[in-house]
């Protein structure tokens, strides 16, 4: 995961979709700058534009297993990476294997952005909308792919998404609406902040001295020590006041209880004693092996344990 981030790309952003979630990932090929796969893009020596892509997002609802290769194309992309993961409802539909790779996928991409049950056709979409607009936008007040990973490398998961308020004579407290809207979002699952960016779009009527002034009530409504980054563009399009809110934290206090949870499933026959992952049964005339793929526990009775 590199901090030289691309200046130009033919291909802003790609979107990587995974396992049952590829049904949500495909209608983005719409979104304007965004490039969309079915597998992870091989690396970029092989000719594939999409390889040198400024942002890879990977779209998972954990459904279907990384594949090593995959594993290890993600791990080893330029550019900024994020994991975007359709979180389950409850700890029933992960079993201890998923929740680890859920664990390893946060340590293998600069950010995971969690897009809680029942929000995941439209948090996705927003995520990915939200993020190439940030890229592709020009603005008064510009703010670029440099300024994303600055806040992403400040935590551990993010949410990235858009808070839409109509337009209004105080623009100033228009602009803090929008933005208390896109964090407080259904969608969003992440804890306290650490970093915060903000793009506010809007018609002419927001100048840069209305923009300073809503900044100072946006940081009101942030963690004192959270760090905010903003800028400001103008669409004279639009009349609404649009926030775009990329926010990092350190943690995703729904989804993480639910890995929790499953990480460690009650003791059962079919469980590990050691890490709680599925136990197979191997037979080999009349003696049998109970052993865990994940953590090389291994055991037959009347021979012994082995680890």
């Amino acid at each position: 995961m590199s901090e030289d981030w691309p200046a130009t790309t033919t291909h802003p952003l790609v979107v990587v979709g995974h396992g049952d979630v590829r049904s949500l990932t495909g209608p983005l090929e719409s979104v304007p700058d965004v490039t969309v796969r079915d597998a992870m893009p091989a690396p970029a020596t092989t000719g594939d534009e999409a390889a040198s892509a400024a942002v890879t997002m990977f779209v998972t609802d954990l459904t279907a297993t990384i594949a090593p290769t995959t594993r290890d194309r993600l791990a080893r992309r330029d550019g900024l990476t994020l994991s975007v993961v359709a979180a389950p409802a409850s700890d029933d539909s992960l079993d201890a294997t998923t929740a680890r790779t859920a664990q390893w996928l946060r340590g293998a991409v600069d950010a995971m952005v969690v897009v809680e049950p029942a929000h995941h056709e439209s948090g996705v979409r927003q995520v990915v909308s939200t993020c190439a607009d940030i890229i592709s936008r020009p603005g008064v007040i510009n703010l670029d792919l440099a300024d994303i990973g600055t806040v992403l490398g400040s935590g551990r998961v993010a949410a990235i998404t858009t808070g839409v308020t109509p337009e209004a004579d105080d623009m100033a407290a228009t602009a803090v609406n929008a933005v208390e809207e896109a964090l407080s979002a259904p969608a969003v699952d992440i804890g306290d902040y650490t970093a915060v960016l903000v793009n506010l779009v809007a018609g002419s009527e927001l100048t840069v001295s209305s923009a300073v002034e809503a900044v100072d009530g946006i940081q009101a409504s942030v963690p004192d020590d959270a760090h905010l980054i903003w800028g400001t563009a103008v669409d004279d399009s639009l009349s609404d006041v649009h926030a775009q809110v990329v926010a990092a934290g350190n943690d995703s206090p729904t989804f993480d209880a639910i890995v929790e949870r499953a990480s460690h499933p009650d003791p059962g026959p079919n469980n590990c004693p050691r890490c709680g992952g599925h136990i197979a049964v191997y037979s080999l005339g009349d003696r049998e092996t109970r052993a865990c793929e994940d953590c090389g526990f291994a055991d037959t009775p009347g021979v012994g344990t082995r680890s």
